[in-house]
């Protein structure tokens, strides 16, 4: 099995549009080719870390929403006829991103099925993390309960359903799951109703390793797991970094001040990952290959 990573690099004019997000909401504007230099580090860290990517670049620079991948979709199961789970955005100028994505899924031989009725909201990944076989489900944020549960209904499995609340707009700002460690890097300042007790009972208060609303606030939970080690936005919290270096993870520390610092989404939110047979990493069209992305974009960034 590998982890494959589906990522969508900023455009050249790239620009901040919803300011929907504590983050965006007064930023500065972005510089776009420094955001695109973030990126393929990025990018490149989970390749050199074992990771295979996947490349869709934007094919209009108005979906500016785009390098936010965890938001693309969800792929379920890892065998060839896995289900790609498209999702339904809350914000109308993301809203035509699916159709995009929809179509590398076909390429990549994925089963591609809406699972999320009219007038609901499911932010797919942004609202999804898994551990022990166990799927958490997440609302409240964006996704709607109606949202959650019409993707329920095509996750196989024990779920659990996590009710949050602002400031984590998705389950990824309330939870990160850390398979290597074992463990689930919660904020239970933001975890709703019964979430925490549910957490609990299912893996254990020692399995939880808690951190703060604050520290969410500087993308605590929004590391990005490859493997043993954790590609982290440099403003991650230094106690949270050797928390989950007590816990045996490896924290690489990346400058993301465009997309992170300005834009308010780290390196979990900029990718929909998945852990699919070695199969999928020859069906990546030779055109979505990081390698040939990464090439194209290096050379026009040099010109800049």
């Amino acid at each position: 099995m590998i982890e494959l990573f589906l990522m969508s690099p900023p455009g050249r004019s790239w620009a901040l549009r919803g300011r929907a997000n504590f983050r965006s909401r007064e930023a500065p504007e972005v510089d776009a080719a420094a955001a695109r230099r973030e990126w393929l580090a990025l990018a490149e860290a989970i390749a050199a870390h074992g990771g295979a990517v996947a490349v869709l670049p934007s094919p209009s620079e108005e979906l500016t929403g785009m390098p936010y991948a965890a938001e693309c979709g969800h792929v379920v199961g890892g065998e060839p006829g896995a289900c790609f789970l498209l999702p339904r955005m809350a914000a109308a100028h993301r809203r035509g991103e699916r159709e995009h994505w929809s179509r590398l899924a076909v390429e990549m031989g994925f089963d591609v099925v809406d699972p999320a009725p009219e007038g609901s909201v499911w932010e797919a990944q942004g609202d999804v993390a898994e551990l022990d076989g166990v799927t958490l489900l997440f609302f409240g944020g964006r996704t709607t309960r109606a949202g959650m549960e019409g993707a329920a209904r095509h996750i196989p499995g024990e779920i659990l359903r996590i009710e949050i609340r602002q400031p984590a707009f998705h389950g990824n700002m309330a939870v990160l799951s850390l398979p290597t460690a074992g463990k689930l890097l919660v904020c239970p300042e933001v975890v709703a109703g019964d979430g925490m007790a549910l957490l609990e009972h299912r893996f254990g208060a020692d399995r939880l390793l808690h951190v703060t609303e604050a520290e969410i606030r500087s993308y605590a939970t929004n590391g990005l797991p490859v493997g043993a080690t954790v590609l982290a936005p440099s403003i991650l919290p230094d106690r949270v970094a050797k928390l989950l270096e007590s816990e045996g993870l490896r924290v690489v520390l990346l400058s993301m001040v465009e997309l992170c610092e300005k834009a308010g989404g780290a390196s979990r939110c900029l990718v929909s990952r998945a852990l699919v047979d070695d199969s999928f990493a020859a069906r990546i069209p030779p055109g979505r290959r990081l390698s040939t992305v990464a090439e194209a974009m290096r050379a026009e960034l040099t010109e800049t």
